[in-house]
């Protein structure tokens, strides 16, 4: 099944997408959601153990449960938890299309002009959203993220904050969006556009620690990551472009951080 809405305006599949009949639009959305339901239970047993284990009653403060909610530890667990959960339902899924995991997802090497192209859109952008950001009155690095690096560092738990980071949540999060959700969308009435649309307007409100500015910012990244995945055929490729995005946010806020000796 073609992932082209219409050639005149889309172009051809690429060769990746083209082994097997896909999921279509409901059938994917449904996987989709056992995906992310994965995801939040992972959240809640990583949080109620959490609890459980540092003492944490029903007669807690409720500040102290959200700052916990915000810890390096917590987030890093769920984060990298989270990799077979959502990964091991897409699995399942594909496995009943009787589909090749790798094709169904895209998990093929990019060439070196598209990678070239995904790094040259984020030299570009990353810096405008920064001035926007900057412009809006608002802090570059968001309060949560600032908390967040600031508990890995303080409990010598950077090196699993950053792998979560870097590595784990831009593995899971592609290949569910810009892997599996976009290959069902794109085979359905939805079209590619649907397929670039949808998968980014639901990543992006997953991001709910982050105020409205931030998700929408995160909704545009999510779109050129559609964009970038459609013509290049190639969900690694977003997601070396997405481990980067994190990486340089990683950096960023330990150069605003220690700058400003906190």
């Amino acid at each position: 099944m073609s992932d082209s809405m219409s050639p005149a305006t889309f172009g051809p599949a690429r060769s990746c997408d083209t082994p097997c009949d896909p999921w279509k639009f409901w059938a994917t959305g449904a996987w989709t959601a056992a995906a992310l339901a994965a995801w939040v239970a992972v959240q809640f047993l990583v949080f109620i153990g959490m609890l459980f284990y540092l003492g944490i009653g029903d007669d807690a403060p409720s500040g102290e449960v959200e700052k916990l909610a915000a810890h390096a530890v917590v987030i890093s667990l769920i984060v990298t938890l989270s990799i077979p959960a959502e990964i091991g339902v897409v699995a399942l899924a594909i496995r009943f299309a009787r589909c090749r995991f790798a094709d169904y997802v895209a998990l093929v090497w990019p060439s070196r002009h598209y990678l070239l192209a995904g790094i040259v859109f984020l030299v570009v952008l990353l810096p405008l959203a920064d001035i926007v950001t900057w412009m809006s009155g608002r802090s570059i690095v968001p309060p949560f993220v600032i908390e967040a690096y600031k508990t890995a560092r303080d409990s010598g738990t950077l090196w699993l904050f950053t792998f979560a980071l870097v590595v784990a949540a831009p593995l899971t999060e592609e290949i569910v969006f810009r892997g599996f959700m976009y290959r069902g969308l794109a085979a359905s009435r939805a079209g590619v556009a649907g397929a670039i649309v949808i998968p980014s307007a639901i990543w992006a409100v997953m991001h709910v620690q982050y105020e409205n500015f931030f998700i929408i910012q995160i909704f545009l990244l999510g779109v050129i990551f559609g964009v970038l995945r459609w013509q290049s055929g190639s969900t690694w490729l977003t997601i070396v472009l997405h481990g980067i995005v994190n990486l340089s946010s990683l950096l960023q806020t330990v150069y605003f951080v220690e700058k400003a000796g906190q």
